[in-house]
């Protein structure tokens, strides 16, 4: 036995390999699924703060809400179900059992050396798909929150403007009416009223000397 340690370490290398290349691709599902599910969470929430936007921060949210899309779509494609090699199967079993140490040892490293070379088209091609769908997700989670920020500004903006016009018309009407200029107008004879002091005393006085 202990002329195939060689052998043996190259078996248990080919595990090692084996195992990391299976788990790294079961990472990457994972990952894909917890992104998909934080997306499904933004996109509503931006979705609603968005509303109450100018109209042209509206339309260009629609830029970032497309940039989730394709992202979701490249994340379900990577937690679309694929086989992967893992080794020989169990119906070997009955086929090795016959066989010397030696052979068993170099038929496990074989079955796991080409496990790992048809399993690295279908990992690396898992990655690229992940790589972008992550990408795209960062890209569409900071262009949404540069649109919030501006729509916030813009708000903020208008509302100041709003008050500052509103205090400065009611400051302004004040001053209008402080500094209007008044004009007395000329009032006709017939719409003064007289003085009757004396008049009535002369009348008396003629009509006692008529009766005399």
């Amino acid at each position: 036995m202990s002329d195939f340690k060689d052998l043996e370490f190259l078996a248990e290398r080919a595990k090692e390999l084996l195992d990391r290349q299976i788990s790294s691709y079961r990472t990457n599902y994972t990952k894909a699924a917890t992104i998909i599910g934080i997306s499904s969470v933004f996109i509503p929430v931006f979705l609603f703060f968005i509303e109450k936007s100018p109209k042209i921060i509206q339309f260009i949210s629609v830029l970032p809400i497309l940039i989730f899309l394709v992202s979701i779509v490249l994340l379900i494609i990577v937690l679309m179900s694929r086989q992967l090699d893992q080794g020989f199967n169990q119906n070997q079993f009955d086929k090795l059992v016959n066989q010397d140490y030696e052979s068993i040892l170099l038929y496990e490293i074989g079955a796991k050396k080409d496990s790992i070379t048809d399993n690295e088209k279908i990992v690396e091609k898992q990655n690229k798909l992940f790589n972008k769908g992550l990408i795209a997700t960062i890209v569409a989670i900071l262009l949404s929150i540069l649109l919030l920020i501006t729509s916030i500004l813009i708000n903020n903006n208008s509302t100041m403007a709003k008050t500052t016009t509103t205090q400065t018309s009611k400051d302004v009407k004040p001053d209008v009416l402080k500094t209007k200029v008044r004009v007395i107008p000329q009032v006709p004879q017939k719409e003064r009223m007289p003085l009757n002091e004396g008049y009535e005393h002369k009348i008396d006085s003629t009509k006692k000397k008529g009766r005399g």
